[in-house]
């Protein structure tokens, strides 16, 4: 009897143990940026914190030291279940066209602005045209305006840009060069070093200072050309297994999704503190600074015209109003900037 009596409540402790393992949810969180860059140090480590907290530790979000997959691979391996979770660069996701009005030249702001304007536009304007079917998006951000480097001497003009050897990132930043007559080497931001290290190129453009010294490769520049709204901002989805998503309580994605979406996207305003530290330690440094001259910009803009039409015209087929959704875009990088 007394052994019966001992048995119940070491059962019941068992039992209340062991429902509590089952309930906890385990994320493998793939980042591929290296594991000291502020993105995730700053930001993906809180936001993961956040959640195990707000969830009393249901939910873990774990993240590897190293990627589980290539930068242009990173929905490929949410969908076949390599990961449960990452994140992937838009200029990656051909079939993703709507949200790439991130990258169109001139509409930026600050990171956190930009940000934010891309998730609420996203949520009013795209997500009927169901771009994500096959992962559940739970995130969009944008990176900060990427200027344009000389590393011999200042990129001021068209003249200064044509016959050029340019690290460009891909997307609208080596279009517009390709455009402009540059010989451009692209390829993903956190391989750009070696392109610009190895001295292939003498001039870069399409990433933020901060990314810059992030990535190693500020060291290389002496003159800074910033872009009013800048030449074209890296823009990113994060994104979750679809299986891995349909397997979590319904209270736990709500809570995921509390500190996702808009929550995430302000998040980003720690880009925009490090940036500008990072620019003030350059220019003490010897590094140059100056803003495009109007004249550049007429030029810029002149190169420009075929992608925003392009975008226009996809967001056509898509069914959405590209015009209404574009100036939303940008009211809202305006209204949050700060």
């Amino acid at each position: 009897m007394k052994l019966k009596t001992l048995a119940a409540p070491l059962l019941a402790s068992a039992a209340i143990w062991s429902s509590a393992a089952a309930a906890q949810t385990t994320i493998l969180f793939s980042s591929f940026i290296q594991p000291q860059h502020p993105i995730n140090t700053r930001i993906f480590k809180p936001w993961a914190e956040d959640i195990a907290k707000a969830s009393n530790g249901r939910i873990k979000i774990d993240m590897p030291t190293t990627s589980l997959a290539a930068p242009p691979q990173q929905m490929d391996g949410v969908t076949k279940g390599v990961m449960d979770m990452a994140y992937q660069f838009h200029g990656f996701l051909d079939k993703v066209k709507l949200s790439q009005v991130a990258h169109l030249p001139f509409v930026n702001t600050t990171s956190k602005g930009s940000s934010i304007a891309l998730w609420r536009t996203y949520e009013k304007y795209f997500a009927k045209a169901d771009e994500y079917k096959d992962v559940q998006l739970i995130g969009l951000f944008v990176g900060l305006p990427g200027p344009i480097y000389g590393m011999k001497k200042p990129i001021v003009s068209m003249a200064d840009v044509k016959g050029t050897k340019m690290y460009g990132l891909p997307g609208v930043a080596a279009k517009i060069l390709e455009s402009g007559g540059a010989g451009v080497v692209s390829a993903p931001a956190v391989r750009s070093h070696e392109i610009i290290s190895a001295g292939t190129v003498d001039a870069f453009a399409g990433y933020a200072v901060m990314d810059a010294g992030a990535f190693n490769t500020l060291q290389y520049a002496k003159a800074i050309t910033d872009v009013p709204g800048a030449l074209t901002v890296p823009s990113f989805a994060m994104f979750v297994n679809k299986k891995k998503w349909a397997s979590i309580p319904q209270a736990d994605r709500d809570i995921i999704m509390k500190y996702s979406g808009e929550a995430l996207a302000a998040r980003f305003s720690v880009y925009d503190e490090l940036d500008a530290k990072v620019r003030a330690d350059s220019a003490a440094k010897g590094v140059t600074y100056s803003q495009a001259t109007p004249t550049f910009m007429a030029e810029l803009k002149k190169l420009a015209e075929p992608m925003e039409q392009a975008w226009l015209a996809d967001a056509a087929k898509l069914g959405v109003d590209g015009k209404a959704a574009l100036e939303f875009y940008k009211q809202e990088a305006q209204k949050n900037a700060k």
